[in-house]
């Protein structure tokens, strides 16, 4: 477990909940770009993406950022800080261009302070695609929505449900902290029960292990800590490929129901999309159009307009997908027609072990090491294409596997 990606302040034994939390690296990354943070009323999971540690330091700031206020009295003041977050990340990065184009996914929920008469609800924030899950009396469900692109294809009926599983673009995320001046936060009001349990995780437990699976644990695992920590060795059983953080949250005071808890959304503005890296539309009604609005006309000169806005648009999301495409280092055997892995090179690429549209990995590196001069676990380690946020480091590794191999052969 990373114990510096998290800030746990825990400060009373009688909070309304019980709590069990993990983070860890995985078994292909180097470093988690994870980041949690719980107290006993608030509760945040975040994601970081961008090259160097910017990834690193996108979620430490956001979810710091939301820990300077530990109580808040309503979902808009929990939204509000959520945005106060996004302009936190922004501002970092531009103090250093090692940190240009840092993001970080985010998802929490926090305890609403009542007011007199009413019942506890609990506030809910989403943007990325980390997620929400609610375990509630007997109905467990996803209660945020990705903002990826594949999801969105998902939605419109583009795939399937089974197809958006495996699909090779399912890590292209629309919306994130720290990427457009203002942010586009989805939250939510939901009314809590005695015995309801929550599930917030990053996308390393959701893309290696499957709803129903994280459906038993949560059932049949009364611990959240126990739950939390066989969620993450079954994500890492799975395959480790990403960073993977838990965090279940077990009300244990509050009305008894025999229906679940539902979330319903809040009547909040959200702002404005402006940058590229949401690919998202809002559609209007012509019936709601503001007196004196004319209705857009077919000319010569407004079909002009709109496909010069429509090249820009796609240029502008081709150079997004090709950065995302290239910003990524993996090792792995070359493969030559019938050539068996014990006499294939080892290789570095620059890009994504699958190809992204047009964009395929290239060879970056070649070493003098073959599949035959590696034990077993190194071959099968190899053949899993270790990725790398930099060539550095990805020569490192190489480096690595050459010692063992050179103190082999002396020990012979």
């Amino acid at each position: 477990m990373s114990d510096d990606r998290i800030i746990a302040d825990l400060k009373t034994s009688s909070s309304s909940f019980d709590l069990g939390f993990v983070t860890d690296v995985g078994k292909i990354r180097k470093m988690n770009q994870d980041f949690l943070a719980v107290s006993d009323s608030l509760f945040i999971v975040a994601d970081g993406m961008g090259g160097h540690r910017g990834g690193e330091a996108a979620s430490e700031i956001a979810a710091k950022k939301l820990f300077e206020k530990q109580t808040y009295s309503t979902v808009q003041s929990f939204r509000d800080q959520v945005i106060e977050a996004n302009s936190a990340v922004r501002a970092k990065a531009e103090t250093n261009s090692e940190l240009e184009g840092m993001g970080t996914t985010l998802c929490g929920i926090t305890l609403v302070e009542p007011s007199t008469g009413n019942a506890e609800t609990l506030a809910v924030a989403n943007i990325g695609d980390s997620r929400i899950y609610l375990l509630s009396q007997g109905k467990f469900s996803q209660i945020t929505e990705d903002h990826s692109l594949v999801e969105e294809m998902r939605r419109e009926g583009k795939i399937t449900e089974k197809e958006a599983e495996s699909h090779p673009h399912r890590n292209i995320i629309t919306r994130a902290l720290g990427i457009d001046v203002e942010a586009s936060v989805d939250c939510w009001e939901i009314s809590i029960h005695k015995d309801d349990r929550f599930l917030l995780c990053t996308d390393g437990l959701s893309n290696e292990v499957s709803a129903s699976e994280i459906r038993h644990i949560l059932e049949k695992v009364d611990s959240p800590q126990e739950a939390a920590e066989q969620l993450v060795r079954l994500a890492n059983s799975n395959g480790g490929n990403d960073n993977t953080t838990v965090v279940i949250v077990d009300v244990k005071e509050g009305e008894e129901s025999t229906t679940p808890s539902t979330a319903s959304p809040i009547s909040i503005p959200k702002p404005h999309q402006t940058s590229s890296f949401s690919f998202s539309t809002t559609s209007r009604s012509l019936g709601n159009r503001p007196e004196g609005a004319t209705e857009w006309e077919t000319t010569p000169e407004n079909i002009r307009k709109l496909i010069v806005t429509a090249l820009v648009m796609l240029l502008i999301i081709g150079v997004f997908i090709g950065r995302y495409a290239r910003d990524n280092y993996f090792v792995s055997f070359e493969q030559v027609g019938d050539t068996s892995i014990e006499n294939s090179q080892i290789l570095i690429y620059q890009g994504r072990t699958s190809s992204i549209l047009w964009f395929d990995p290239t060879i970056e590196e070649r070493r003098p090491i073959l599949g035959r001069d590696l034990d077993e676990r190194t071959v099968e380690e190899i053949k899993q294409k270790p990725q790398f946020e930099t060539l550095q480091e990805a020569s490192k590794y190489i480096d690595a596997l050459q010692e063992e191999i050179t103190e082999k052969q002396n020990e012979n």
